[in-house]
């Protein structure tokens, strides 16, 4: 989880924060004050792991320290928490599970001296929050807060992704448009000049739902000459997607089966637009495809459909993670296991879940596998097998 993670997810569930921290570092964000209280601790951690001197130095370690803490505690009340309106999402209980992992981790990391490995686990990446945070359109904005990093020296594409981190999405947009509108990011930096097409497809396509908003984008980035022939064609066919989304009749779901089949239809398309698993020439309906299963996990999170709606986010999620770097595809295929345990979903949840495991340790120097990671697979494959109830395999 990245340094955007905590800041966000409390964000988006603000209910969840009204009990009595079980630490007495703890933040009960019961009134804005407190969130404002709240808000200045975490932006506090993340400006002194913006900068490795700091964070490591003898001067900085007590606040640091307490900054921790502070984390720590806070994910622990995030863990514990029975969240209002949203219990019944499979998918919050896994997430703040995982944030408290991480934030511990990082806990750990400090206090036994490694400094560095607490602020890389602190200062990763930020787009697995972003990816996580903009499911689709529900959660609140905060463009009328004006929330602001408290470090200065952030990077274009960093302070883009602070603002898309507390949904002030708006303005998201506008710091990634202006990289995208950089030549000299999309000749000297495309890594960075590709990253913010990515996010900023993906507020315009899952959180705003908005094909006009997408094609401003995907016209600006293919006015770009110098860029890399790969990203141009991807964008060629990106700009065929939404074309002819523009061109759908306005389509109104209220149902579960209707978002099951708006995201069925979507899935179909992708796959005839795919040349290979990995291609990413189908982003933009694999967007629009983990938006509406998201759609149908919060308007029936205990009907019929939901463990195929979070096997199809995995696999949604799986394609549009440029790089491999993100978990949260794994997150969705152990929600999935955990909601319709020995069934033939959970199976092919846990199949792919495992593939994606082992590959993520393995290197030029071979598979090496935790055996606490090895463990966690046995536990997920025992809750995997089927027990003849039946379901589809995809």
């Amino acid at each position: 989880m990245n340094k955007f993670s905590l800041l966000t997810i409390l964000f988006m569930t603000p209910a969840m924060a009204q009990e009595p921290s079980p630490s007495p570092t703890a933040i009960s964000a019961t009134n804005s004050e407190t969130m404002q209280k709240l808000y200045k601790t975490l932006t506090a951690i993340l400006t002194d792991s913006s900068c490795e001197e700091r964070f490591c130095s003898k001067d900085s370690h007590d606040r640091v320290a307490e900054e921790l803490k502070t984390l720590s505690s806070l994910s622990h009340l995030m863990k514990s928490k029975e969240y209002s309106g949203d219990k019944a999402d499979p998918t919050l209980s896994i997430l703040s599970g995982y944030l408290y992992d991480e934030v511990n981790a990082a806990n750990s990391a400090f206090k036994a001296g490694k400094s560095e490995y607490a602020r890389t686990l602190i200062h990763a990446l930020p787009s697995t929050c972003i990816a996580c945070h903009s499911r689709n359109e529900t959660g609140p904005q905060f463009d009328q807060l004006a929330f602001e990093p408290t470090d200065t020296s952030l990077k274009p594409i960093e302070k883009a992704e602070f603002y898309a981190a507390t949904r002030q999405f708006d303005r998201a947009e506008k710091g990634f448009l202006a990289i995208i509108n950089s030549g000299e990011s999309a000749s000297n930096d495309p890594y960075t000049w590709e990253h913010a097409i990515q996010q900023s497809l993906t507020i315009a396509v899952r959180v705003k739902k908005d094909p006009q908003l997408a094609k401003k984008i995907i016209d600006s980035a293919l006015e770009q000459k110098k860029a890399a022939v790969y990203v141009k064609e991807d964008l060629q066919q990106w700009k065929k997607s939404v074309q002819a989304w523009l061109k759908e009749p306005k389509r109104t779901v209220a149902s579960e089966k209707g978002f099951y089949n708006e995201g069925a239809r979507l899935i179909s398309e992708a796959h005839q637009l795919q040349k290979y698993p990995m291609d990413h020439s189908a982003d933009v309906l694999y967007l629009r495809a983990s938006s509406a299963y998201y759609d149908l996990i919060q308007f029936a999170p205990n009907g019929n459909h939901v463990s195929e709606a979070l096997l199809m986010q995995g696999i949604c999620n799986e394609v549009l993670n440029p790089r491999g770097f993100e978990d949260l595809h794994r997150l969705y295929y152990e929600a999935c296991i955990k909601k319709t345990p020995h069934s033939f979903v959970a199976l092919d949840c846990y199949r792919r879940y495992e593939r994606s495991t082992v590959l993520g340790y393995t290197g030029s120097g071979g598979t090496a596998v935790p055996e606490e990671v090895k463990q966690k697979l046995l536990d997920l494959f025992s809750q995997s097998v089927s027990n003849g109830n039946g379901g589809k395999v995809y």
